[in-house]
């Protein structure tokens, strides 16, 4: 999938995490920092890709990630999502809660876009096992830019409804 379509993703996921969860909306400062996590970790994964949103912003993580592990196998597995975990929990912060849950959330919306993919992903790096959906696209296709105009409405619905709704 493309950025943005994991970008909108992230933000889905997040909202639907909060509206599910039934936890009230926290301090502005707990939600952007909830909120940009789940975005930033919806994009982490593809440092594996150099051609990638974030691989081009950090060249030389991305290549010595994709030339060491590949595409789509340590930064979409298991591995990834335990590292963005407890990686803010070694940080002393008020709001490493609030960055530990959205990362993993961002990450958890990635994986599940990618595995909509005909490659998959490798969830249980390093076992050599594909993961995909019996359903799936191909990435810049048609198919993806109905997706990532149906995450658009979804999104905006939960904040909507999250932000707005929930005030009255």
């Amino acid at each position: 999938m493309k950025s943005n379509t994991h970008l909108l993703g992230g933000v889905v996921a997040g909202a639907a995490y909060k509206a599910f969860t039934d936890l009230p909306p926290e301090t502005l400062q707990h939600e952007l920092t909830f909120f940009g996590a789940a975005v930033l970790g919806s994009l982490l994964p593809d440092l594996c890709h150099p051609g990638s949103y974030l691989g081009k912003k950090t060249v030389l993580l991305s290549k010595t990630i994709s030339k060491t592990f590949g595409h789509r196998t340590v930064t979409h597995s298991w591995i990834m999502i335990l590292l963005l975990f407890l990686l803010p929990q070694w940080i002393d912060w008020r709001l490493e809660e609030s960055l530990s849950i959205g990362l993993v959330v961002g990450v958890l919306s990635h994986l599940v876009l990618d595995a909509a993919t005909s490659r998959g992903i490798q969830l249980l790096y390093p076992l050599p096992i594909r993961f995909r959906f019996p359903f799936y696209t191909k990435t810049g296709s048609k198919t993806e830019t109905n997706i990532a105009s149906l995450l658009g409405l979804i999104a905006a619905v939960l904040m909507i409804h999250l932000y707005i709704v929930s005030l009255f």
